[in-house]
């Protein structure tokens, strides 16, 4: 796989040229920003999207940069060489491919197809090699050399002769070798070295034996027993017999002890005597004997039985055993759970990043729109205006309610909130406290009570029981007509006007111009979210005036606007009449007004001709010769 190269600090550049859909190389405004702080070393690649999301989009890999020239390979990753106009966005993305290798890889397990029918190495491992070996996985290694390994409790198998055998190369690498092996067990065998540092004995072999005891041996042939302490023998001769013959004497020297041995005889009757008595004391001591046997047996058997205890031991830890190696099955399981997961927050990272990509080009794309309304942008602001000033009249119209709306609006809910809360059982009644204030009062509990006037009372009303006296007028005052001081007197309230108070007709309206109706807090509501849309778009307009170019800049005919770096310019004033605009990169904005170097004037100077001092042009007059044939041309 191609090693590919990536930037998070790439910004995107332009096209300075046009390309075909044939080039094999690009030129853009500024390899650096594009690069992002990355090279190119030879054998990698660096991938860019041309003309990303439109029509035109093409993914090539750039394999070499020299500095704002790409050598590029064309329609990688299934999309397709087109023709890009000069300007057109070049940017460094991740693509699909990216995100694809990165999944295989994380999902292979050995050597992989990237199902482009390209093969790739895992680790090192090739096609046909076999796959990772992982540390807790249970693998068969073939072809393997372990230099220096550690290896714990092995089992070999198969036959005698091939693999089951333990070869030693030894120092020296030649045709020698010492393979340790064994015979085919018909049955579970152990052979155990001892703790001490010494040779093994082999049975064919010829060796000396050194402290060794031979219990009940069976020795045949002629052995030869050496270093016995015996007048007259010699190790290389020496046998069982001639050793006895040496100690016992001769048969003469047999009889000359004979009567020493009779002298001795009574000695040994006496000896036989305590004999006897040693032999009771030997019988005792065979019984204990035979009772400390009886134990041992019994210890035997307890033995027996806790051999039994500890091979049952054995298999339950070998049942452990097989219940970590599940666990650490499961534990690879989790960890291949954990890198799946990790692939696929790749991925949604990836995603994220695709996402900001776009996000990045809506914004360019709405700075585009910004400059082109430059033109319209006085007109914007001063529509911008007239919403503001406009808003504080809601019935009117809902793009000039803006003040007056937010005043409205607030206050209306502010009033209904208030007005709403202050209900909370039938009968209740909302009284003045003072200038700007209310409070509840609560109906009477006692049917046929009337509302009275209580100075007393912070509302200055109060239920009262009726007084059955006679009303002898009915006195009243705007906005309350009628009354009378006799007989069926009739009250009514008049109509509200913007002259007079009075009752008014609530209108959800808000196109009413009437100044007899008024506003209900739903009205209010629809005419408030009509001056809060009104309210956004003479922001977002603002907005658009703010970033264009104000036309203050411009103070004179002739005044033109040079940049001086990255969204910064400068007003360039008009030169005098006949000067050209010169580019200079020692001013501050790369140009300056210069003058002509043209002819000197032409008036009055009929017949003459140009000349120079190399410094100043000036006209001069032709002298010519008395000769006719022969003139000449000087400088007057």
């Amino acid at each position: 796989m191609t090693t590919r190269q990536y930037s998070s600090r790439s910004q995107q550049s332009t096209l300075t040229s046009a390309i075909t859909a044939g080039a094999t190389s690009l030129v853009v405004v500024s390899g650096t920003t594009l690069l992002g702080g990355v090279t190119i070393p030879s054998g990698r690649t660096f991938t860019l999207v041309i003309d990303p999301d439109t029509a035109l989009e093409e993914i090539v890999d750039a394999t070499a940069v020299s500095t704002n020239t790409f050598t590029i390979t064309r329609a990688i990753d299934g999309s397709t060489a087109q023709a890009h106009s000069a300007g057109a966005v070049v940017r460094h993305m991740a693509i699909g491919r990216d995100l694809r290798d990165a999944n295989l890889h994380a999902e292979a397990s050995a050597y992989y197809n990237d199902g482009s029918g390209t093969g790739h190495t895992m680790h090192g491992i090739g096609s046909g090699e076999g796959d990772v070996v992982g540390t807790l996985k249970s693998q068969t290694l073939t072809n393997k050399t372990l230099t220096a390994p550690t290896i714990s409790d092995p089992v070999f198998t198969g036959t005698p002769t091939a693999p089951s055998s333990i070869v030693f190369e030894g120092t020296n690498a030649d045709p020698y070798e010492t393979t340790l092996t064994v015979v085919e067990p018909t049955q579970d065998n152990t052979i155990t070295l001892p703790n001490t540092t010494g040779t093994v004995v082999i049975v064919d072999a010829t060796q000396t034996l050194t402290n060794k005891t031979l219990t009940s041996p069976i020795i045949s042939g002629s052995p030869v027993i050496t270093g016995l302490s015996s007048a007259g023998m010699i190790s290389s001769s020496a046998t069982p017999k001639d050793y006895v013959d040496s100690i016992l004497g001769s048969a003469t020297a047999a009889a000359t002890s004979a009567a020493s041995a009779a002298t001795s005889a009574a000695s040994a009757a006496t000896s036989a005597s305590s004999a006897s008595t040693s032999a009771s004391n030997a019988l005792t001591s065979a019984n204990s004997a035979s009772t400390s046997a009886t134990a041992a047996a019994t210890s035997a058997a307890s033995a027996a039985t806790s051999a039994t205890a500890a091979a049952t031991s054995a298999t339950s830890a070998a049942a452990s055993a097989t219940t970590a190696a599940n666990s650490a099955t499961a534990a690879a399981t989790s960890a291949t759970s954990a890198a799946t997961s990790a692939s696929s927050a790749l991925t949604s990272a990836n995603s994220a990043s695709t996402s900001a990509a776009s996000a990045l080009t809506s914004a360019n794309s709405a700075a585009t729109s910004a400059s082109t309304m430059a033109a319209s942008v006085a007109a914007a602001a001063t529509s911008a205006a007239s919403a503001a000033t406009s808003a504080s009249s809601a019935a009117t119209s809902a793009s000039s309610a803006l003040t007056s709306a937010n005043s409205a609006a607030t206050s209306a809910a502010s009033a209904a909130a208030a007005v709403a809360a202050s209900f909370d059982a039938k009968g209740d009644l909302l009284v003045g406290t003072g200038a700007g204030a209310f409070d509840q009062l609560t109906v009477a509990a006692t049917n046929g009570y009337i509302l009275s006037v209580n100075s007393a009372t912070a509302t200055g009303l109060a239920w009262t029981a009726a007084n059955a006296g006679d009303i002898t007028a009915v006195n009243v005052t705007s906005p309350i007509t009628g009354g009378g001081t006799g007989g069926d007197v009739t009250i009514s309230i008049q109509a509200a006007t913007t002259a007079q108070s009075g009752a008014v007709q609530l209108t959800d309206s808000t196109a009413s111009t009437s100044v007899t109706t008024a506003a209900t807090p739903n009205s209010v509501k629809s005419a408030y979210d009509l001056a809060n849309t009104a309210n956004t778009a003479a922001s977002s307009a603002q907005t658009t005036a703010n970033a264009a170019v104000p036309k203050s800049d411009y103070t004179a005919k002739g005044v033109i606007l040079v940049g001086t770096g990255t969204g910064t310019y400068t007003a360039q004033t008009v030169g005098t009449d006949g000067q050209y605009l010169q580019a200079d990169s020692a001013q501050a904005d790369g140009v300056k007004w210069a003058t002509v170097d043209a002819l000197p004037s032409q008036t009055g100077n009929t017949g003459k001709y140009l000349t120079t001092n190399g410094t100043t042009a000036s006209w001069a007059a032709i002298i010519t010769d008395p000769t006719p044939s022969v003139f000449m041309l000087m400088g007057a």
